[in-house]
């Protein structure tokens, strides 16, 4: 239950300050909104949580079953690769890439695919210590998975969390972060080969763009656990990546007035919109290749 909240609380915050950032009805100043309804450590709570802020797998490809897109099995860490990975590091690292690959096939409703993948994920947790998650009433679950799509996504996704949660209830920050960030490049290094060509407005090409703000709480997170030296060879791998999103441009997309029901007040609201160029595009889908390559074949 205390892991549920922590997971609430966070959101509850991305939400309030949406409100506040892309409405403010009642005229006030969002700092003095701000002070009255959060106290410090509520704020610092938040900040130490960074990581549940990065998406997990399965909601990165969800845009999936709403769009026209080919299954890519090429694209993915082949399952045979696991003997590679002899050191904690890649053990983790790649139980994030396996886990981003699990959900993929899922999304395609790959029955036989997402099982050989659960399988890869299950000997992988073994080996780096969370066994435990895959509890007699997860294992049911798996093993009574039949042919569809929004069973094979749901066991999917409840495992990715029962990780999460596994690994914060036992303090393992550290094994935490490696893990999220291998899902993760996973997970943007297949969306950015989904692309056959840059179409700017299309929900694949802006879902990248968006990642702009996860880089930032992602690379917060990881710096955090930077005493660790596996933490910190990752942090070096991720700064020309961090870089190429830095210099996405925010562009303000100017309000509507809309006169409601008191013909003395306007509803004045407004929005952001990350862009993502051509340029950029090409230049981030052969970085996050670089490092998802050098993470796959542990180089």
């Amino acid at each position: 239950m205390d892991s549920l909240f922590k997971i609430i609380k966070p959101l509850v915050f991305i939400f309030f300050m949406m409100g506040i950032v892309s409405c403010d009805n009642s005229g006030n100043n969002s700092d003095d909104i701000f002070d009255d309804n959060l106290d410090e450590g509520f704020i610092k709570e938040v900040e130490s949580q960074t990581y549940y802020l990065i998406p997990s797998p399965e909601g990165l490809f969800s845009f999936i079953k709403d769009g026209d897109l080919k299954y890519l099995k090429d694209i993915l860490n082949p399952t045979e690769n696991i003997d590679k990975y002899i050191d904690t590091r890649s053990k983790e690292l790649n139980f994030g890439i396996y886990s981003a690959d699990l959900a993929y096939v899922s999304s395609f409703n790959k029955y036989q695919e997402s099982v050989d993948y659960l399988s890869t994920v299950r000997t992988l947790s073994d080996e780096i210590g969370i066994s435990a998650v895959f509890d007699e009433n997860l294992i049911g679950r798996i093993d009574n998975i039949i042919d569809d799509q929004d069973s094979l996504l749901k066991v999917t996704s409840d495992s990715y969390f029962s990780i999460v949660r596994y690994l914060e209830s036992s303090n393992r920050k550290k094994s935490l972060a490696l893990i999220v960030t291998g899902g993760w490049i996973e997970s943007i290094y297949v969306v950015t080969n989904l692309i056959d060509a840059y179409k700017p407005g299309s929900d694949a090409v802006q879902l990248l763009a968006d990642q702009k703000l996860v880089v930032s709480n992602l690379m917060s997170y990881l710096d955090q656990n930077k005493s660790d030296d596996n933490i910190q060879r990752t942090i070096n791998d991720l700064k020309n990546l961090q870089k190429i999103y830095e210099s996405f441009e925010i562009e303000k997309i100017e309000p509507e007035e809309n006169n409601t029901s008191d013909s003395d007040k306007i509803v004045v609201g407004g929005s952001a919109k990350i862009i993502m160029t051509e340029e950029q595009f090409i230049t981030l889908k052969k970085e996050i290749a670089l490092i998802r390559n050098k993470i796959t074949k542990n180089s």
